[in-house]
């Protein structure tokens, strides 16, 4: 008899696919902003829309977490877009909206860019690798999953910042705040910690 090969575990889904699309519209909007005369109006432009999408999904998850029953209709209705694990928590797109509030007040806009981009395509490469093809786990994260958030973080960190050694070590710091996100959601520490990272070496090197 032959045995039936274990079902291969999905390559990209809805989740992330939302995940990815809706973390891209911010770094998108910073880096072009066509309808911003100055860097300046479009940072205080970004803010407030940063701003005012915070407090809705604070609502949101507030009210989701004060009432089970409104909580269990939207985990049934939206058990594709929100982890099983958020369901007694703020969802990740809360965190991701305060972590971009954060950057985008502290740091130049290609720093801001650069490490919003290392959490919507960088920490993306790391989940799909690391779900795909990790072995070497530690507490949940595995090495190939690092490996993936890296070589995704290099060529976006030397897109936009212009320098090869930045964009290395930039991307490797990233990598290792993403692999050691335990226990906090990492939608908070990869760009807050990747920023501080690219901030430093573009100061010192």
């Amino acid at each position: 008899m032959i045995e039936k090969s274990p079902a291969a575990k999905p390559f990209l889904g809805l989740r992330k696919v939302f995940h990815v699309v809706n973390s891209s519209v911010v770094p998108i909007i910073y880096w072009f902003l066509p309808f911003i005369d100055t860097a300046e109006e479009g940072r205080v432009f970004l803010l407030t829309l940063l701003f005012c999408a915070l407090v809705l999904y604070v609502l949101f998850d507030g009210a989701r977490l004060l009432s089970p029953s409104f909580n269990r209709f939207i985990m049934a209705r939206f058990s594709l877009l929100i982890r099983q694990s958020e369901e007694r928590s703020f969802t990740g797109a809360t965190f991701v909206c305060l972590s971009y509030i954060v950057v985008v007040f502290f740091f130049t806009r290609e720093i801001a860019v650069a490490s919003m981009l290392f959490l919507t395509l960088g920490d993306t490469a790391a989940e799909i690798t690391g779900k795909n093809w990790g072995r070497r786990k530690y507490l949940g994260r595995s090495l190939e999953g690092m490996g993936g958030f890296f070589t995704v973080a290099v060529p976006v960190a030397w897109i936009i910042l212009q320098d090869w050694r930045v964009a290395v070590m930039g991307a490797a710091l990233g990598a290792l705040v993403e692999f050691f996100s335990i226990g906090i959601d990492d939608n908070l520490t990869v760009p807050i910690g990747s920023a501080i990272a690219l901030w430093a070496l573009t100061t010192f090197i």
